[in-house]
């Protein structure tokens, strides 16, 4: 048994779980990749008309939110989570910003 808060087939589940609105804000789940070296992680990369963004877990519970501009990769987003669990209320709102700012960054 794991001394983690999470499995990587948990942050996966949670990141598909996510995707029902994508469509309609015209964001895409480009890919999700999973890696099982030193602290097994995800990264979800998703994709719309001007940003790029990527959400990186760990099943440690850390948790990276980016967001960049595509036309000259601007940061425009960052935001960093520790939970000790993936139902946590605080990824909820990092997911809403996340999300917001991939759909509010005009061309440039």
């Amino acid at each position: 048994m794991s001394d983690y808060p999470a499995t990587l087939k948990e942050i996966v589940s949670w990141v598909e779980s996510k995707k029902t609105l994508l469509h309609e804000l015209g964001i895409t789940l480009a890919d999700i990749r999973t890696r099982d070296v030193h602290v097994p992680a995800v990264a979800a990369d998703f994709d719309s008309a001007n940003t790029l963004g990527r959400i990186s877990a760990w099943v440690s519970g850390e948790v990276d939110f980016e967001v960049l501009r595509r036309s000259n990769e601007e940061d425009l987003f960052q935001h960093h989570e520790s939970v000790s669990s993936f139902t946590s209320r605080a990824l909820d709102y990092a997911y809403d910003a996340f999300l917001k700012h991939m759909t509010d960054a005009p061309t440039r």
